[in-house]
């Protein structure tokens, strides 16, 4: 129960205030919780649901892990706990799923205390799915607790935002995330690591492999060849699309942020790849400012694209030999 038990130092902020609200019975029927991704909200979720139903929670609303209602969420069979989400990673919430847990008999706990329901991620829901849930929270029912979890809360409809009470993630101080970083073992490089992750810990924690920084490395070495006319980009791209495809343009997206950075302002500026300064000022040179903008904006395009039916090679492909056609 490792993953319900283990409060993130950053939620604690968050986690005070929920508990606070349900010490004065003022909890919301509805809950939002957001932030940038590899901040754990989906952990904070699982230990907020396990909290509402645990029968003897500790002091500061921590789960037992040991009474009957925990043992039974640990296995995955509390009937007062479920969770919405794709059929797929990727695809989208159908509206069958929130008809069914809309129906009246499973808005009412089984076990006389919190029903809760975990939807995730929530922006996945399409529109009629949206439009059911919408129904449910404008009638909300005694003791059922929907938790909303999304990094992209934009895409939600402004309704269903209105009728959510938020908790934002922040991403935490660096130093606090190398703290934490150093606590699960992770001694190279936390620096960098949080610099390459938009300074999210869960996610530097997973890049804190020595292989994957090889593989960016190689990554750097084909995109440099092929900005020298060395290498053919659709053979990179076909390579690259074996690759994590969220991962290849969240890097990609940072190296041309750097580039027009260094391009624009000089190497006195903060980068997002720090230990590549030096490889990407010299790269940036042999760019014109307007190409790496154009570069820019298809890669912003690329991102939001990903998850749909297109093919990913030829997204990689078009930014590949976008960068390739461009001359200072």
């Amino acid at each position: 129960m490792s993953e319900v038990t283990e409060e993130l130092p950053w939620h604690a902020e968050n986690w005070q205030r929920l508990q606070a609200a349900r010490e004065r019975g003022r909890l919301p029927h509805a809950l939002l919780i957001t932030g940038a991704e590899g901040l754990g909200k989906h952990r904070f979720g699982i230990r907020l649901a396990a909290s509402l139903l645990c029968q003897s929670p500790l002091e500061g609303g921590k789960p037992c892990g040991n009474c009957k209602n925990c043992h039974l969420f640990q296995a995955e069979t509390h009937p007062d706990y479920r969770r919405i989400e794709p059929e797929e990673p990727g695809k989208a919430i159908k509206v069958d799923a929130i008809r069914e847990f809309s129906a009246k008999e499973t808005l009412t706990s089984q076990a006389g205390g919190f029903k809760v329901t975990i939807i995730e991620p929530a922006d996945a829901l399409n529109i009629a799915a949206a439009n059911s849930l919408l129904k449910t929270l404008e009638e909300p029912v005694d003791w059922t607790i929907m938790i909303l979890i999304s990094s992209r809360p934009g895409r939600l409809p402004a309704t269903i935002r209105s009728r959510c009470q938020r908790y934002h993630f922040a991403t935490p101080e660096q130093a606090q995330s190398i703290e934490w970083l150093s606590q699960q073992g992770v001694a190279t490089s936390p620096e960098l690591l949080l610099a390459l992750t938009s300074g999210s810990p869960l996610t530097a924690l997973a890049s804190a492999d020595s292989e994957l920084l090889a593989e960016r490395e190689r990554m750097l070495d084909e995109f440099s060849a092929i900005l020298a006319k060395g290498s053919d980009p659709v053979a990179v791209a076909s390579r690259w699309e074996k690759l994590p495809f969220a991962r290849t343009l969240h890097w990609f997206c940072g190296w041309i942020v750097d580039m027009i950075r260094l391009r624009s302002v000089g190497e006195a500026i903060d980068v997002i790849n720090p230990d590549q300064r030096k490889r990407f000022h010299s790269l940036a040179q042999e760019m014109d400012l307007k190409g790496l903008y154009d570069l820019l904006d298809r890669t912003y395009e690329a991102i939001r694209l990903s998850g749909s039916q297109l093919n990913t090679q030829m997204l990689l492909e078009g930014l590949l030999m976008t960068a390739s056609r461009r001359d200072s």
